[in-house]
């Protein structure tokens, strides 16, 4: 979604309102947002589901516009393609070796953009509820490529909101098929935007350590991680996880 995009403009319009009040939300951090005009990648955890989340950072950036980095899952099925793409979505690249400087993502960030990607992959049952599973390298190769800041995005309150109960998870597919009727329960939401890191702040300090680039991309994921788990921990009880949970397949 962009600020283009008149569906984009209606919800910031009419639904965020809404959305503020009915999750009474709460915004820390907005001044570790860049000016208007310099892009950032906004990492974040996927928190419930039907696009609350989502929802709740439109209404919580108020007149600032974020698009949002959907999965390549969703870039092989046309209409939702063609849905998001009307959004203003950009994909994520099925590898990070694909990533380059003329894909949608780096793209969009070189424009100016704030875009959220959600480096897990894939948003949880209500079981898995404040688990950080492993992170995709891709959050951190975009943000080398694109020489913008990496910006954590805790949201808190999301997982009880919108949960998903139960259903099946299949393998590679980045989300669940609930057998309940979706729920958005007025549990209050919080969100947490955390100070800016480079790629290169994310790595061990040092000196004459040599990291292979690839591998650098998986060790500065690994530290975003810790970072918000460490937010995260303020306020539920959380886990960390070395599954990706993107991988899992599973009935819940």
């Amino acid at each position: 979604m962009e600020s283009d995009s008149s569906f984009y403009r209606f919800v910031q319009r009419n639904i965020s309102p809404v959305v503020k009040r009915y999750s009474r939300l709460e915004i820390v951090g907005l001044e570790n947002l860049p000016p208007e005009g310099e892009g950032a990648l906004l990492a974040c955890n996927h928190s419930g589901s039907v696009w609350w989340d989502a929802l709740c950072l439109i209404a919580g950036l108020g007149d600032r516009s974020v698009s949002f980095v959907a999965h390549h899952w969703d870039a092989k099925l046309r209409f939702m393609r063609l849905f998001l793409e009307s959004l203003g979505c950009g994909f994520l690249d099925e590898d990070a070796c694909d990533i380059c400087e003329s894909g949608s993502v780096v793209k969009g960030l070189h424009s100016g953009k704030l875009m959220c990607i959600y480096p897990e992959e894939s948003y949880h049952s209500f079981h898995h509820r404040y688990t950080l599973f492993k992170f995709s390298p891709h959050v951190a190769k975009y943000a080398d490529i694109a020489k913008v800041p990496i910006i954590p995005i805790t949201i808190i309150g999301a997982e009880e909101a919108a949960a998903t109960f139960f259903g099946p998870k299949f393998k590679n597919v980045p989300l669940h098929v609930p057998l309940h009727p979706p729920l958005i329960l007025p549990f209050k939401v919080t969100i947490e935007i955390g100070k800016p890191y480079f790629y290169e702040e994310l790595l061990p300090a040092s000196p004459g350590t040599l990291i292979r680039r690839e591998e650098g991309y998986t060790i500065a994921v690994e530290q975003l991680r810790e970072h918000m788990f460490s937010t995260m921990s303020q306020y539920r009880t959380c886990r960390l996880s070395e599954e990706r949970y993107i991988d899992r397949q599973a009935w819940y």
